[in-house]
């Protein structure tokens, strides 16, 4: 059992140093973000992921948006990210992620808030 508590403990760490490099390289590029599901719930195990929702200003496609941000992040976990204009963040809001509870972790204008999350 210890070593599999080492590798939940290892793997909680990557998750975090993953949340902190988003951050990091993504805040003066991003109006906004922001995570979901089972991290941003508390749950911290082997099979947690990342859920991430970035918001920015462009005129990329979404495809080509999401390769930049992938090759750019480079997480040493598995992440989820969805990239989306201000606009179609508002439309996704009003459908898709209408339920959805979502954890700020960045937010131009706001960057004294820090991390709303334990």
């Amino acid at each position: 059992m210890g070593m599999l508590k080492e590798r939940r403990e290892e793997y909680s760490r990557l998750l975090e140093e993953s949340l902190a490099t988003i951050v990091d390289k993504l805040k003066d590029r991003v109006e906004r973000i922001s995570i979901f599901g089972s991290y941003a719930k508390g749950r911290r195990d082997l099979f947690t992921d990342l859920d991430v929702i970035i918001v920015m200003r462009t005129d990329k496609p979404f495809i080509q948006r999401l390769k930049e941000v992938y090759s750019l992040l480079a997480l040493p976990v598995d992440a989820d990210i969805l990239c989306y204009t201000p606009e179609e963040y508002r439309r996704m809001k009003a459908g898709f992620l209408k339920n959805v509870e979502e954890v700020i972790l960045y937010e131009r204008g706001r960057e004294g808030r820090g991390k709303e999350m334990a």
